[in-house]
């Protein structure tokens, strides 16, 4: 799961990305085995990115939060990613890897997973050069009309949002907005793909509780269409092994859309 990005006043000083990504993406040290969800989106993300249908000069992902396993796949087909956050936490915690700091965040398990789903043509090592070399890190809003502000970027190929407009829009409004906000960053004929979740309400990091923005998939759908998209795919996963106890998320959706 990817709920690193809120935008509500409290959230700088309650969200510990270092906790989050311990207690939602840490592996259990024998098996070193990555969790049900991660999996999922994981082998969802190599079938979209294996054909080499959607590639091109640059892929923006928003709302990345602390966490860089969604473009695992995606750094063999972009010159340049960019991932961009609210939360100068969570940047930071993406620049510790990127510069191959001692307290970084281990993606090891992430990476030997999507090398292995892939099939082996690429060995984890090489997909680390690929990142280090092709990422960029920026601040972000998806609330505003430029959600890169104060900066702007050509129009890209690709969006990928997870986890991230459930936690930084606080109405259906403000997520009809947002989705229109993302949908201008991408040129005609680009993609954006969404990974989410359905009927969720909050999660905890600790004692510290987020809440959530809670949508159906009437809702995703109308609203993508709205927004100016085709949907190409619309994936739900209604039997996910995510603990209750700390995130009341009932299904995960894995949308692909093209700009229309």
């Amino acid at each position: 799961m990817a709920l690193p990005t809120q935008k509500y006043s409290d959230c700088q000083n309650k969200f510990d990305a270092r906790k989050y990504l311990e207690v939602y993406y840490g592996v259990d040290p024998l098996t070193q085995q990555i969790d049900e969800e991660s999996q999922l989106t994981l082998a969802f993300l190599v079938k979209v990115f294996s054909s080499g249908a959607i590639q091109g000069d640059s892929m923006i992902e928003i709302g990345s939060g602390p966490v860089l396993h969604h473009i695992l796949s995606a750094c063999d087909r972009f010159k340049s990613i960019y991932l961009t956050d609210y939360l100068d936490v969570n940047l930071q915690e993406i620049d510790k890897w990127l510069k191959g700091s001692k307290d970084a965040f281990d993606w090891t398990p992430y990476l030997k997973y999507v090398c292995e789903v892939e099939g082996n043509r690429s060995t984890p090592k090489d997909k680390v050069l690929r990142i280090k070399n092709k990422v960029k890190l920026m601040r972000c809003d998806v609330t505003k009309s430029n959600p890169l502000e104060p900066h702007t970027l050509p129009q890209t190929d690709c969006v990928i949002a997870a986890g991230c407009l459930i936690c930084a829009c606080k109405t259906l409004d403000a997520f009809s907005n947002a989705l229109k906000n993302i949908a201008s960053l991408i040129r005609r004929g680009g993609h954006v793909i969404i990974i989410d979740y359905l009927g969720a309400s909050y999660y905890l990091i600790g004692d510290a509780k987020m809440n959530l923005l809670s949508i159906n998939e009437n809702i995703v759908k109308r609203e993508i269409i709205d927004a100016g998209f085709e949907i190409d795919e619309f994936k739900v996963e209604n039997d996910v092994s995510i603990p209750r106890e700390t995130f009341d998320c009932k299904q995960v959706f894995f949308l692909l859309a093209h700009r229309i």
